[in-house]
């Protein structure tokens, strides 16, 4: 059976606490209070609640929203779910039948309430299998298997056991905060993370507050640790951490540029790496990077070599008919504003009837 709750209000973020709670979620991207700070907020936000016939349930938060051309609403919506590791949250004891059942209920329900398309982000633990749509293998993230600290050592690319080595010899230290954080260890990482995002010209999403971490800090304890790295006891590197059951992951961060000659970098992945070790943790998931094995990923990939998996995300059109149709439209209104032509056989942007949002709106 499938219920859909919606979320944009106290009593719905409650409804979804409580499920959240009851399934024993440990995995922090489907925390409410991460979806409200770090996604797009609880305004659209929806939830499939599917229960097999032997009680057991999967989850799946998403936006529903009105699909617009020209700033005016169509006949139709489309889902998303957040930004992150996500898609449908599946506990062990469901089978493929169950899975199978849950996809075709969201897609009967699509097609009852004209729902034109559906985008997932889906996690890294193999929740695309079974997907109703098309997973799509989007890019390359590491998945890094924590092991034996001497093993984890040598599987280093070389580069960074220099960098690590030479961090040490520079007296470098670090501290791993984790439950009853201080303000003032939150004080201590945002302004290096503030100082970090306004020296790189970060995009306008990523300047959070400090009261925006304190409050996701001291409300889901479990879920996030703050690595500092500190040189004479001067914080020059932090990162904040989400903390899953089996895994941490690397979140938001940022360094001191004056102090990158001593390697905090390197020495801070290490560190945090060594206590989640510590913590019984059996992945430190590092991501990917903006583009297909750029600059980014390769800096990730020499911590784990061997440790590269795909991170898939689904794409499903309902009405392939409706679906082209919304990309004529966008694409005459693109055409009039001089732009070029939508190509319904592209596949670089989905759905494709909002590529002309990004470019007519500049990302905002």
């Amino acid at each position: 059976m499938l219920k859909v709750h919606q979320f944009n209000h106290t009593e719905g973020k409650k409804v979804y606490e409580e499920m959240f709670n009851e399934l024993n979620c440990a995995e922090p991207h489907y925390l409410a209070d991460y979806i409200n700070t770090f996604a797009d907020g609880l305004k659209d936000l929806i939830c499939f609640c599917f229960t097999t016939h032997a009680g057991s349930k999967i989850i799946m938060p998403g936006y529903l929203k009105p699909v617009l051309i020209n700033g005016e609403e169509t006949l139709y919506f489309d889902f998303s779910t957040p930004y992150g590791y996500t898609g449908p949250f599946i506990t062990d004891d469901l089978s493929d039948a169950d899975i199978e059942e849950f996809w075709a209920a969201v897609d009967s329900w699509y097609r009852a309430n004209n729902v034109i398309t559906e985008f997932i982000r889906f996690n890294l633990s193999g929740n695309e299998k079974l997907y109703s749509g098309t997973a799509f293998s989007t890019m390359l993230n590491i998945k890094g298997k924590i092991v034996d600290e001497e093993l984890q050592w040598t599987a280093f690319d070389h580069k960074v056991r220099k960098n690590v080595k030479k961090a040490i010899r520079e007296g470098l230290s670090s501290r791993v905060f984790y439950r009853g954080i201080s303000d003032e260890r939150v004080e201590e990482f945002y302004k290096i993370y503030i100082d970090t995002m306004q020296r790189t010209n970060a995009a306008k999403h990523f300047f959070y507050t400090e009261e925006q971490f304190k409050l996701f800090i001291r409300n889901n304890a479990d879920f996030a640790a703050v690595c500092t790295v500190y040189f004479e006891d001067i914080p020059v590197s932090s990162e904040l951490l989400l903390v899953s059951g089996n895994s941490i992951y690397s979140f938001l961060g940022g360094t001191v540029d004056t102090y990158f000659d001593k390697r905090p970098n390197d020495f801070l992945k290490v560190e945090a790496l060594n206590w989640a070790r510590l913590q019984g943790k059996k992945y430190y998931v590092l991501g990917g990077g903006y583009g297909f094995e750029d600059g980014i990923f390769k800096y990730k990939k020499a911590f784990f070599p061997d440790d590269v998996v795909s991170y898939y995300t689904g794409r499903k059109v309902l009405d392939h008919e409706a679906y082209a149709s919304l990309v004529e439209k966008a694409s005459i209104l693109r055409q009039s504003l001089g732009f070029d032509k939508l190509d319904i056989n592209d596949t670089s942007f989905f759905p494709l009837y909002n590529k002309k949002n990004e470019i007519v709106t500049q990302g905002v």
